[in-house]
């Protein structure tokens, strides 16, 4: 597929000048005869030529015309070629209120949908939910990172509900959708459905607005991850051996009481967190930590930059507590970690 793209590319540019030769070499011929540097009245053509500028150009302008309107449709149907897997690949969130497990409340469940209608499949697909419009970026939640291969005639669904409680006051959040077609172009689906062409864009580190802060004055709770790594590592700083730093630690962290607290802030204490919180089972999140204060406050844009991570925070979650520290430094999977009996499948409430 990919081959043939690139012989379709060069193909148009040969069309695209040898047309401009033709239509260049006309217009030097009839420049050239209509002045009189070029005679033709002793060639052998029986031909009677008369020489009117005006219809001479309107004959290269209507010779013009048919070739720019082969040419022109030629690559309109190249274009609708190139855009017909990536039109139909989309992405949305859909909500619903439902009772909790004994019946006394409803609890807002999201879920994000990835849905791919094309006969090909598409590669390296990432999602990002959004709040506030699109200036506040989240991350996948508990989408992958990455989703290597999203299949022809496919949807996918990630539930997200638990990611979402640390930002109960939004309305609506939204999503986009980065993937790869077979042919390497890469797309971007926008929050409002509008499909854009990314093939060209570089990732790069951008400022973060002021309204787009990892976590807002009202997202401060023990349901944000974010926010309590934070809260964490400002404690680490202030005080190591200090009741604030204990607290946020999780109950499920085995040896906790034999923790080296300065050699924690030695290592840690000048690291700042990335923007997005990853979420790789819903009880779980990781948060990577990086050693470049200057980061701080800034985000990525475009699909492919390499971050030099210092060191990831593990959290688990439980309904009593919210999200608690579990480990910082190297990364932990989801199943090193030992949940209480039952505590995996309780509801939320």
């Amino acid at each position: 597929m990919q081959g043939e793209e690139m012989e379709n590319k060069r193909q148009h540019k040969v069309i695209f000048a040898i047309v401009c030769l033709i239509v260049v070499g006309i217009l030097v011929v009839v420049t050239l005869a209509y002045t009189g540097v070029v005679s033709i009245k002793h060639c052998s053509f029986s031909i009677d030529w008369k020489w009117d500028l005006w219809n001479c150009l309107e004959s290269v302008g209507t010779i013009g015309a048919t070739f720019v309107a082969l040419f022109g449709f030629n690559l309109k149907e190249i274009r609708e070629k190139r855009w017909a897997v990536a039109k139909v690949v989309s992405s949305w969130i859909s909500e619903e209120n439902k009772p909790n497990m004994d019946g006394t409340a409803y609890i807002r469940t999201s879920v994000i949908h990835i849905n791919n209608e094309s006969a090909e499949p598409v590669y390296d697909v990432t999602v990002n939910t959004t709040l506030d419009n699109g200036k506040h970026r989240l991350g996948p939640l508990s989408a992958p990172d990455l989703i290597p291969v999203l299949p022809a005639h496919r949807e996918l669904q990630f539930d997200i509900t638990i990611p979402m409680l640390g930002h109960r006051h939004v309305d609506t959040p939204q999503v986009t959708c980065t993937f790869v077609d077979a042919n390497g172009e890469v797309w971007e689906r926008d929050i409002d459905g509008k499909l854009k062409d990314c093939s060209k864009v570089k990732p790069h580190w951008v400022d973060q607005q002021d309204d787009e802060l990892p976590v807002k004055e009202v997202d401060i709770n023990s349901c944000n991850p974010m926010a309590v790594c934070l809260v964490f590592l400002n404690a680490l700083k202030s005080d190591s051996h200090g009741e604030a730093v204990k607290e946020l630690i999780s109950p499920y962290a085995e040896g906790q009481n034999n923790v080296d607290w300065d050699e924690l802030k030695r290592k840690y204490g000048k690291c700042v967190p990335t923007s997005n919180v990853r979420f790789p089972a819903p009880q779980v999140a990781t948060i990577l930590l990086v050693a470049d204060e200057s980061l701080q406050g800034k985000k990525v844009e475009g699909v492919g930059l390499t971050i030099n991570v210092s060191a990831v925070v593990t959290l688990t979650f439980s309904r009593k507590n919210g999200w608690r520290i579990f480990h910082i430094g190297n990364r932990v999977l989801p199943e090193e970690i030992p949940f209480p009996e039952g505590a995996l499948i309780q509801g939320l409430g």
